[in-house]
């Protein structure tokens, strides 16, 4: 019997117009109301991810960061984290402000960054010594790495590849692996601890809980979410998936802008 199911956000959850359809948020409701905690895990920041499961109206635990946290919002508890050093961190900033990288720092319930792309991001934008400042005070669970010019965030991978810093980008723009795809307006890479995954943060969440992992499903769309599928039988790759990702799954459902989501969930109350 599933008693837990694991949701990627974006690209799963959300439409290709970053919805979450009313019949997603009512199959979800029946999920709940049947005993079914439904967990979301993302890539995005604590912040970010609360936000969603507040829309959505899953249960209150979360895995954000990539897999870098796990965390208890109704009794606002770390159930798991794996930081970034602060001295690579620094020398993330410090490359970033030199080359002229947009760089952000997840920690916490806060979310701050060098530059703003985004009108609505100007409040979060900090100076060069309060950045250095939290880096030496928070523990700074991932930094995005952005850039609007495709070629220098190709650059920006280089850089890191040759770098010895016990970091790894465990989600990137998808045209930086395939640059046949259309162009965006700025591209992105997720940097981490190499210690992180999504499928480790699920086995922290899964003793916090009690759950044992063929008690558990896991949904997602990109290759971040494979390691979710390493942990239980139940995986289920999304229409819209990479083919890398249905290849690890045992279930393919319909794609995000068909509620592939709201159809798994469907089969599992029934």
């Amino acid at each position: 019997m599933i008693k837990a199911v694991f949701i990627d956000i974006d690209g799963t959850l959300l439409t290709s117009r970053r919805e979450v359809t009313d019949n997603t948020k009512n199959i979800i409701n029946k999920c709940i109301e049947k005993g079914i905690k439904i967990i979301l895990s993302s890539g995005r920041s604590r912040i970010d991810t609360i936000e969603y499961q507040k829309l959505a109206g899953t249960s209150p635990y979360i895995i954000s960061s990539n897999g870098a946290e796990a965390y208890d919002i109704e009794n606002k508890t770390e159930i798991y984290s794996e930081p970034i050093s602060k001295e690579v961190v620094k020398e993330l900033l410090m490359y970033s402000q030199k080359n002229d990288y947009k760089i952000k720092f997840n920690y916490g319930c806060e979310l701050v960054m060098n530059k703003n792309f985004y009108p609505d991001e100007a409040e979060n934008v900090r100076t060069e010594q309060e950045l250095l400042e939290i880096a030496d005070k928070e523990k700074i669970l991932q930094c995005v790495v952005s850039n609007k010019d495709f070629e220098k965030m190709k650059e920006f991978k280089r850089y890191l590849s040759k770098s010895n810093m016990n970091i790894k980008i465990e989600n990137e723009s998808k045209r930086l692996k395939n640059p046949d795809l259309e162009p965006s307006k700025n591209y992105y890479c997720d940097v981490t601890s190499v210690l992180i995954s999504k499928g480790k943060a699920v086995k922290k969440m899964c003793e916090y809980l009690n759950l044992k992992c063929g008690e558990i499903a896991a949904i997602g769309d990109g290759e971040n979410d494979i390691s979710m599928f390493e942990v239980t039988d139940n995986s289920v790759a999304m229409g819209n998936a990479l083919e890398k990702v249905k290849e690890k799954a045992k279930f393919v459902t319909n794609s995000n802008d068909e509620e592939g989501v709201a159809k798994y969930l469907n089969s599992i109350i029934d």
